[in-house]
C-alpha cells in the first residue's frame, strides 16, 4: 500500500523485514535497480551485518550530527525504516510502528530524522517534537507530538 511511498533502494529490505521475501530475493531484486549497492546495504543492514549497519550511521551521522548518542542504540531494521520514506507520511507510519512497539530511540530518531529531513518547512518542528518529547512514549508530551504530527497528515 506505502510502495510508492519509500525509496526504491529499501523496498526489498522492507519486505524482508515484514517476512515477505527471503534474504536471496531480496539480493536479486537489489540487482535490478539503478544503485544496487544502496540496496545491498539496506538488506544486510536489516539481516544485522554489523559492517552495514555502521555505513548507514554513518549517512545518517553525517546529515545530523546530533544523531550519534542515539544511533548507538538502534538495529539495522529501525536504520532501515528511518531511511526508507521518501515523503513525510510514510516517515509518521514508521514512527506510529515503531511507538506501538515501545522502540523509544527509534521514534526519537525518525523525529531527529524528520526533523532534519523537512527543514524549513512545517514539519520540520512537528518531527522535532517528537525527537525532544519522547524519551517516555506514555509521557502527555510524546501523545501530543505524535497527534498533532498524525493531524498534519490526516
Amino acid at each position: 500500500m506505502f510502495e510508492s511511498l519509500i525509496w526504491p533502494e529499501f523496498r526489498p529490505a522492507l519486505l524482508m523485514l515484514a517476512g515477505r521475501l527471503q534474504k536471496d530475493e531480496a539480493l536479486r531484486r537489489c540487482k535490478q535497480l539503478p544503485k544496487p549497492e544502496d540496496c545491498v546495504d539496506a538488506v544486510a543492514a536489516a539481516t544485522v551485518d554489523q559492517e552495514a549497519v555502521e555505513r548507514l550511521k554513518l549517512g545518517i551521522k553525517w546529515e545530523v550530527p546530533v544523531a550519534s548518542l542515539l544511533l548507538d542504540k538502534v538495529d539495522g531494521k529501525t536504520l532501515v525504516e528511518v531511511l526508507a520514506p521518501k515523503y513525510s507520511s510514510a516517515q509518521l507510519v514508521f514512527t506510529l510502528l515503531a511507538a506501538v512497539e515501545g522502540r523509544v530511540d527509534a521514534v526519537r530518531l525518525h523525529g531527529l530524522w524528520g526533523s532534519a529531513t523537512y527543514k524549513g518547512t512545517v514539519l520540520q518542528p512537528l518531527f522535532r517534537a517528537v525527537y525532544e518529547n519522547c524519551v517516555d512514549l506514555n509521557s502527555e508530551g510524546c501523545r501530543m507530538a505524535l497527534l498533532k504530527l498524525y493531524y498534519y497528515h490526516f
